[in-house]
């Protein structure tokens, strides 16, 4: 786990935690050079102080202070080398891996007084040799932030907190600056400023700064600044819990009563400080949650409620104590990967490992019904996941696993649908730590967040990661817009700090990234009256996730090594092909304009999946009941799309040939390979397909096509030594597709090179070959767009239609887009060109506009 998780804690807490040795790169204590401050009063509740009130006036790390009176200043206090070494040696500077080294100074009148009164002082630092500043204060209690920071020029500088952030921050975000009218109103997008002293200026200044860039809700502040809170143009809340009572789980019997209360005491000190439950914009209720195995199977079967559930949980799903081995309930405990041997034992492991995720998001679904309860019905309470492919079940001793030798090590999380389907929460989420060079990739973790969360009939949202953005113009804003066109309608930032409040976790020290996203912003309240309201329509066009598969991977190994999604933002290493093959697969279509419904394997049984017409499906274990609605789906007209190693198994990995034979081939071995690294796809051969040549990347299938049935297969394709490479069997209405390699994945292997920073050089012939079945399957498309590498996701609303275009070629395109539409359209704007002419047609409207990173198409009814 990241150590963003400390975010959610008191600030105090934070700053006390020790580290035992310098682990960055700061400057060391021979670096920092000797230092002296001194200060004077100006005023004192509002008046100026009078010759006789005193003050004294003290330096951290320094032993001797100075006492003084009046409106004269005291005398210089230095600093000492012992007291350099210690600000160095503690949190936060140890942590801090930028030229910076924070101190700080506290004055106190002389005369006690129930509170703290309100002092206006100025600030004189100086270096020994070097520069002198001098800045005021406007201070609610003791203290005063000193900073030493190395600026663009190399050289030394110090300041108050508030005289840094004037000098350093000032330009970068005077320039990305949004006047309150061009920031977004009803999308909400917070932050949190982390003050580390009590200079009002320094707070005002700091909050002025960081909304400046588009914010329209802030975590909480000290109470007495909530006046400049809503000065900055904020009139939202937010708030944040690392997690609720339990964790991940809790099986009492006095539980809600118990949530209640927690989401109650979470509010009070902002209901205290002045604001109200309808200025809550959103909570954070649980960052990265996840647990370990086997020590979670072992409090589970300690527990009389747990076991309780789980047996309920196996009656619910039909099966009783001899399906799994046993004689009698009582004997029926979770077990882990090493602890099957046979059919029913294999069930066993199944179901408890499909039970432990399942409760969890039981849990949570129980905690956002006790935040709903005390806030309001449906406020956004956000869940974090970090397990970005949505795997539920990782084998082995993944991360932080106490159990490093036990055969029985895993991690579990949640399954993204599964959490969604119990409503496991009101804003499904997760966050990005990966750079603009892949920031499409936002795209697949939305649309698999809105899958999950219209399951659930909520909404869903995201942590923003501006620390690892920047790299590219655009870069932000095309994540921003990645997110916000697929539907997120609430998103949290992590965070803005500054830095040296909460090293190794903000962004304030990134320059760069504060105009693309003050630009990203922009472009949403440009177009946030269609953007807000719209929805986006389920497709046509489905990718399987897959929920069986992940508990047998690497069942071969005794103590299974190599795999990891937690934590894990690359989406081709620490992975099963299949899984890199799905999200391949996607970036196929996402690269053709075709937006993707994501399901589960519960979905393939439920009528409504009738209106999807191509399914692309990359497991290699699928339940029988699954397979068989399948099947009956493909008769009645759908377009199945497998790959190789698909859908051989069933959920408990025993050989389920219905699908191959319904396909009509049979692979001379099962496919399942493991992709720990992007290198571990190499180039194996080619396929032709109509003389055209395209190279393929990792394992390969060698089909056979069934003797009998020869005449109803037809080989579409084939590798280099003449097997056959795509197969196509007509089945009732519809038609099974058989990729003998992943074509995805090969399509991802075929750009060679970047340009403008993204990955360029796709193969069109490749591409093609994967959107085809979607051409021929006859699905309409909410958009068309005449060039390749534009995503077009599109939002529908009463007003009209928000079509936000993505350009990932990574150099500027003139386009022709096509929108369809349901009724008459009076007018067509660009958020980046202003109004634009179109041609109407009965179902729809065609446009051509220059595009840059990232636009919004704005079709009004």
């Amino acid at each position: 786990m990241k150590n963003k998780t400390l975010i959610w804690l008191p600030i105090l807490i934070v700053c006390l935690l020790a580290l035992g040795s310098r682990a960055v790169a700061g400057p060391t204590a021979k670096q920092v050079p000797d230092f002296k401050v001194r200060v004077r009063v100006t005023s004192i509740n509002g008046q100026r102080p009078t010759a006789e009130q005193g003050f004294t006036l003290a330096l951290a790390g320094t032993p001797q202070g100075a006492t003084f009176k009046g409106v004269a200043w005291s005398a210089w206090v230095a600093s000492t080398r012992a007291g350099i070494e210690q600000a160095v040696a503690t949190y936060n500077n140890a942590n801090n891996s930028n030229w910076q080294v924070v101190t700080g100074l506290t004055l106190n009148p002389a005369a006690a007084s129930p509170a703290f009164p309100s002092i206006k002082l100025q600030v004189e630092s100086a270096l020994v040799g070097g520069e002198t500043s001098v800045t005021e204060a406007e201070l609610f209690g003791p203290s005063v932030g000193l900073i030493l920071w190395k600026g663009p020029d190399a050289k030394i500088h110090i300041d108050t907190f508030t005289g840094h952030g004037r000098r350093y921050y000032d330009k970068a975000m005077k320039d990305a600056f949004l006047p309150a009218n061009e920031r977004p109103k009803k999308i909400l997008f917070g932050d949190r400023y982390i003050g580390g002293d009590n200079d009002n200026l320094s707070w005002k200044e700091g909050i002025r700064r960081l909304c400046g860039l588009g914010f329209n809700a802030l975590h909480p502040v000290p109470a007495n600044l909530t006046a400049t809170v809503r000065e900055a143009g904020i009139q939202k809340l937010w708030g944040a819990v690392y997690n609720p009572p339990g964790y991940a789980f809790n099986f009492s019997s006095n539980r809600h009563a118990e949530f209640v209360k927690f989401a109650q005491d979470q509010i009070n000190p902002s209901l205290a400080a002045g604001w109200k439950k309808e200025d809550i914009g959103f909570w954070v209720t649980s960052d990265e949650p996840g647990w370990y195995y086997p020590n979670t199977y072992n409090d589970f079967n300690k527990d009389p409620n747990a076991l309780a559930d789980f047996h309920k949980y196996l009656q619910d799903n039909k099966l009783s104590p001899q399906d799994l081995g046993k004689s009698s309930w009582e004997e029926v405990q979770l077990i882990g990967r090493k602890q099957y041997t046979d059919l029913p034992s294999r069930r066993l492991f199944y179901w408890s490992n499909r039970f432990v995720p399942w409760a969890s998001s039981q849990f949570f679904a129980e905690v956002a019904k006790a935040y709903e309860e005390v806030i309001r019905p449906d406020v956004p309470i956000l869940v974090n996941f970090n397990n970005f492919m949505g795997v539920a079940y990782q084998p082995g001793p993944v991360g932080n696993n106490p159990t490093k030798t036990d055969p029985n090590a895993a991690m579990g999380q949640h399954d993204w649908l599964e959490f969604g389907r119990a409503r496991g929460t009101t804003s499904i989420s997760t966050e990005d730590w990966f750079g603009d060079d892949v920031a499409y990739q936002w795209s697949f973790y939305a649309s698999r967040l809105r899958a999950a969360a219209e399951l659930g009939k909520v909404d869903f949202g995201s942590l923003v990661i501006p620390r690892v953005s920047g790299q590219r113009p655009g870069g932000m804003a095309q994540k921003l817009l990645a997110l916000v066109g697929n539907g997120a309608k609430t998103i949290d930032f992590f965070t803005y700090g500054p830095e040296y409040a909460f090293p190794g976790n903000c962004y304030s020290e990134n320059l760069a990234v504060m105009k693309p996203l003050s630009k990203g912003m922009q472009l949403v309240a440009k177009a946030e009256d269609l953007l807000y309201p719209g929805l986006m329509r389920p497709s046509e066009i489905a990718i399987l996730t897959p929920q069986s598969s992940p508990l047998w991977d690497l069942e071969d190994q005794q103590l299974a090594q190599g795999l990891m999604d937690v934590t894990n933002a690359d989406m081709y290493s620490g992975r099963m092909g299949y899984q890199s093959e799905l999200y391949s697969l996607f970036l196929a279509l996402q690269h053709s304009a075709v937006p993707v419904r994501f399901v589960d394997e519960q979905k393939l049984t439920e009528p409504d999946f009738k209106t999807v017409k191509v399914l692309y499906l990359t497991a290699p274990d699928l339940p029988a009941e699954s397979a068989t609605a399948l099947l009956q789906w493909v008769r009645d007209g759908g377009t199945l799309v497998t790959v190789a190693g698909a859908a051989e198994f069933d959920r408990y990995h025993q050989p389920m040939p219905m699908l191959l034979q319904a396909a009509c081939v049979a692979p001379a071995t099962a496919v399942r390979m493991p992709l720990f690294k992007y290198d571990d796809a190499k180039a194996n051969g080619t396929l032709t397909q109509a003389s055209k040549q395209v190279a393929v990347f990792g394992e390969r299938e060698k089909l056979t096509i069934s003797a009998n049935q020869a005449n109803e297969v037809q080989i579409k394709a084939t590798f280099n030594d003449g097997t056959p490479a795509l197969t196509e069997r007509p089945l009732g209405k519809g038609r099974i597709l058989r990729y003998a390699c992943y074509p995805g994945l090969s399509y991802r292997k075929s750009a060679k090179g970047t340009t403008g920073g993204l990955a360029s050089g796709f193969s069109e012939a490749w591409r093609n070959l994967i959107v085809q079945p979607v051409q021929a399957s006859g699905a309409t498309l909410p958009v068309k767009v005449n060039k390749a590498l534009i995503e077009a996701p599109a939002l529908y609303s009463q007003a009209g239609v928000a079509v936000t275009l993505l350009n990932w070629n990574g150099t500027p395109q003139t386009v022709e887009v096509t929108v369809a539409t349901d009724k008459k359209v009076r007018r067509v704007a660009s958020a980046e060109k202003g109004p634009l002419r179109f041609q109407q047609s009965p179902n729809g409207i065609t446009v051509s506009l220059p595009l840059g990173d990232v636009d919004v198409l704005q079709v009004y009814y």
